[in-house]
């Protein structure tokens, strides 16, 4: 499976079934050098098949949103469904990180935001 996309300093997480320890270490250690030798503006979480998540998948998307939005981008997640919706709303996670349907919807934002031309 296909864990992450880089392009033009846009990172995309395609987000495993289970967001577990185990799967939010490797997605972590997998994307390091990504973000060692570039400068990623733009992190989308991409929840479409993420039916479960714990502290752990927390864990990972705030730890990669202070390496990102320190730097002045934005993180946005995606995809997501009822069950990790509220997951997401009851750790705080959307006082942070903008909620939107789809990754189009992101780049119509980033178009209309000057970032794309």
């Amino acid at each position: 499976m296909k864990r992450f996309d880089y392009s033009d300093g846009v990172l995309i997480y395609y987000l495993p079934r289970e967001l577990d320890h185990y799967a939010a270490e490797k997605i972590k250690s997998g994307s390091e050098k990504i973000f060692d030798e570039n400068n990623v503006e733009y992190l989308i979480f991409d929840f479409e098949k993420t039916s479960f998540m714990d502290s752990s998948g927390i864990g990972l998307v705030t730890g990669r949103y202070r390496r990102v939005h320190d730097k002045g981008g934005k993180v946005f997640v995606v995809n997501v469904s009822e069950n990790i919706d509220k997951i997401l709303m009851m750790s705080g996670i959307y006082r942070i990180i903008e909620k939107k349907e789809t990754k189009e919807d992101i780049i119509k934002d980033m178009v209309a935001g000057g970032c794309y031309e």
